[in-house]
């Protein structure tokens, strides 16, 4: 009999659901917590981390993520799957259920994520670095709005983080010889999107840039050899953005004029 009594207890053990029983492991490292600039916590692309906001001596918790930014490259934070703890805020608030940001060391925001959609709570963040130097001294922070469950927040205040890089590549251009390349981008999104093409030579020079505005559901159609310094060049093509994963879609076309062929080049994610 005892032996069926505890089947019956482990079988119930196994298909009970399970919940965290204390705050999540990034907030339980002392001198090395994450709710500043000594996180040890880095996002890289395709990350995807499940965090609490439970508050601890009545101070409110908040997530900091180390965020390397390679030169010429843009990403997308997207923080969803709120529980209800963190999701709900009163109808007569308007405060975000959760604030994603961009800060430095020192926590000010320099760039604030917004509604995925008009419909929920998810937030997302795009962070584009347009220039030749690599960004390591700035940090992804979420925390819960001002309406949130702040200093109430239990183990249960839970949330999902991920990190897309949203950068494309395009293996090839040609405007040497008698070819000219043509750069076609579309915006499939519903908004403005801000993105820059970048050109490189076959060993990994940057020959030149051309910056673009794509209105929403527009496209773009440059002729590269009309880039300074890229007439008379070959390689391939970087592009950042400010959009989100998936919104811009594009090749190159190479064009033949003496005999009408054309040489298309897809672009695609640098990762899928």
């Amino acid at each position: 009999m005892k032996g069926v009594l505890v089947a019956a207890t482990v079988c119930l053990s196994l298909a009970a659901p399970k919940f965290a029983a204390a705050i999540d492991v990034w907030d339980q490292t002392s001198g090395h917590l994450d709710d500043n600039a000594g996180t040890d916590n880095e996002l890289a692309p395709g990350s995807e981390q499940i965090h609490d906001l439970q508050a601890v001596g009545g101070i409110a918790d908040e997530d900091w993520y180390l965020l390397g930014q390679q030169p010429y490259s843009s990403y997308e934070v997207v923080v969803d799957g709120l529980t209800e703890q963190v999701a709900s805020i009163p109808a007569t608030q308007t405060a975000d259920p959760v604030q994603l940001d961009l800060v430095d060391s020192a926590g000010s925001a320099l760039n604030t994520g917004y509604a995925f959609s008009s419909i929920g709570s998810a937030r997302n963040l795009r962070i584009r670095n347009n220039s030749a130097t690599e960004i390591i001294n700035q940090y992804v922070r979420v925390r819960t709005g001002t309406d949130g469950c702040t200093t109430a927040c239990t183990v249960n205040a839970q949330y999902r983080i991920h990190l897309f890089e949203t950068t494309y590549l395009i293996p090839r251009f040609n405007n040497s010889g008698t070819q000219v390349t043509i750069l076609i981008v579309q915006n499939g999104s519903d908004e403005s999107v801000g993105a820059s093409a970048h050109f490189w030579s076959p060993t990994g020079t940057l020959l030149g840039s051309q910056s673009m505005t794509l209105s929403a559901h527009g496209t773009a159609v440059i002729n590269t050899a009309g880039v300074p310094g890229v007439a008379g060049q070959g390689g391939s093509i970087t592009l950042d953005n400010d959009g989100h994963f998936g919104a811009l879609h594009g090749k190159a076309v190479a064009l033949e004029p003496s005999t009408g062929f054309t040489f298309d080049t897809m672009m695609s994610p640098k990762f899928q």
